[in-house]
């Protein structure tokens, strides 16, 4: 287990004047190299009255063994490696492209059929570790939603850059409860992940060089050029008329 002693910064630093007091801070742009294990790290670092600092997100980056979120105005931190295993055992299923279904989240092994008939066998990426990430596939969309308590239940299926509410289905590829959740769908490629999932995914490839224009689309069509940075096409999709795909 790796041990680290290290400051965080969660948002900016704030200069501001408390009973009539004004507390101001000198901030710098950490000047000393940064090693993890012996191995050369690029972490963005702030100094700050002789302390160093560092973003909570991007250590866990740089160094792995947590997680960083946010969900409810509350930042959450996990330290589990690995997903638990699920707690159903049943085997395969096979999921059709945009037929509904009340079952349980996608898992590896299952069989995807799309709208043209193509079998594919759902798998993790290596890279990523995501479930279905290069596949061009959904899985989740069509997946029965449950809302409302006790005998007030309706049901509906889980649509492109939807919501589930209950958390019922657990857990998904990257070890995060899919309850009030967005499943997010990339309008060119039809492939879909949770919200979480597409997280993870940046981590690996987001492109590292700045776009051209506004609207300009990644190479590999999950990314548009926003002018400040590059923006997963899966959270904007209502950004769809300044794409630019080549």
């Amino acid at each position: 287990m790796k041990k680290f002693t290290l400051g965080f910064i969660i948002g900016g630093i704030i200069c501001s004047a408390i009973t009539g007091f004004a507390v101001e801070y000198a901030v710098t742009a950490n000047p000393f190299p940064i090693k993890v294990d012996g191995a050369a790290k690029s972490i963005e670092g702030y100094n700050i009255n002789d302390s160093t600092y560092f973003k909570l997100r991007d250590v866990a980056d740089a160094v792995g063994g947590f997680t960083v979120g946010f969900t409810n105005n509350t930042i959450t931190i996990s330290t589990q490696a690995e997903p638990p295993e699920p707690t159903n055992t049943d085997g395969a299923i096979t999921i059709y492209e945009g037929q509904p279904r009340d079952n349980r989240l996608a898992r590896e092994g299952d069989i995807f059929v799309k709208a043209d008939g193509t079998q594919i066998v759902l798998k993790k990426d290596e890279v990523t570790g995501v479930l279905g990430y290069g596949q061009g596939v959904a899985p989740d969309v069509g997946l029965m939603d449950e809302a409302g308590q006790g005998d007030a239940k309706t049901y509906g299926p889980l649509e492109a850059n939807g919501r589930l509410i209950t958390g019922k289905y657990g857990l998904n590829s990257v070890g995060k409860n899919v309850s009030d959740s967005q499943y997010q769908v990339n309008i060119f490629t039809g492939e879909g992940h949770w919200a979480s999932e597409w997280s993870v995914i940046g981590q690996y490839t987001r492109p590292k060089e700045a776009g051209t224009e506004i609207g300009e689309i990644s190479a590999d069509k999950n990314y548009f050029w926003d002018s400040m940075g590059w923006v997963l096409v899966a959270e904007h999709p209502e950004y769809a008329d300044i794409f630019k795909v080549n």
